[in-house]
């Protein structure tokens, strides 16, 4: 069973450590500490922000098994979904159900939301198939940040 709740700064540790540390073990390796402060500080604006909604996956022991982050846009009405998943968890066929969940919880805080956009790389097969699954449709591709990105949504009535 999966448990979606809220993120505390009691999280961002777990956060690091299973969604960045590989990352900047392999891509910082001289300025690990200096890039680990900048994550605490990264995460504490993120749920402190009111233009963010930021939820822990866990299990019923309390395992982290990732994040959920929304940003919301300016009148709530719509956010984007960006989906973290610790590797114990990947490939196992929760990612749908816990997409589903973050997006419950969304709705019961902000009962004024009409959307939720996701921006996936084209090569990201499994991302895909989630959200479809989710009842996300397909929009088109679109650049975002620079970047070129299959562009999914999910519109609610």
């Amino acid at each position: 069973m999966i448990v979606v709740r809220e993120t505390t700064t009691d999280d961002i540790e777990n956060i690091y450590n299973h969604l960045n540390l590989n990352y900047v073990k392999k891509y910082c390796k001289n300025d690990e500490e200096e890039q680990k402060k900048n994550h605490e500080r990264w995460y504490k604006f993120l749920i402190s922000s009111p233009n963010y909604a930021m939820f822990t996956v866990e299990d019923l022991k309390g395992t982290f098994l990732g994040n959920v982050k929304f940003q919301l846009d300016e009148d709530f009405e719509g956010a984007e979904i960006s989906l973290y998943l610790a590797e114990c968890i990947r490939g196992r066929g929760y990612s749908t159900t816990i997409v589903n969940a973050s997006i419950d919880e969304l709705r019961f805080k902000y009962q004024n939301l009409k959307y939720v956009v996701a921006y996936i790389l084209e090569e990201n097969d499994r991302s895909i198939l989630c959200f479809e699954k989710a009842q996300f449709k397909f929009k088109g591709q679109i650049e975002h940040g620079g970047i070129d990105y299959f562009l999914y949504m999910k519109v609610f009535e």
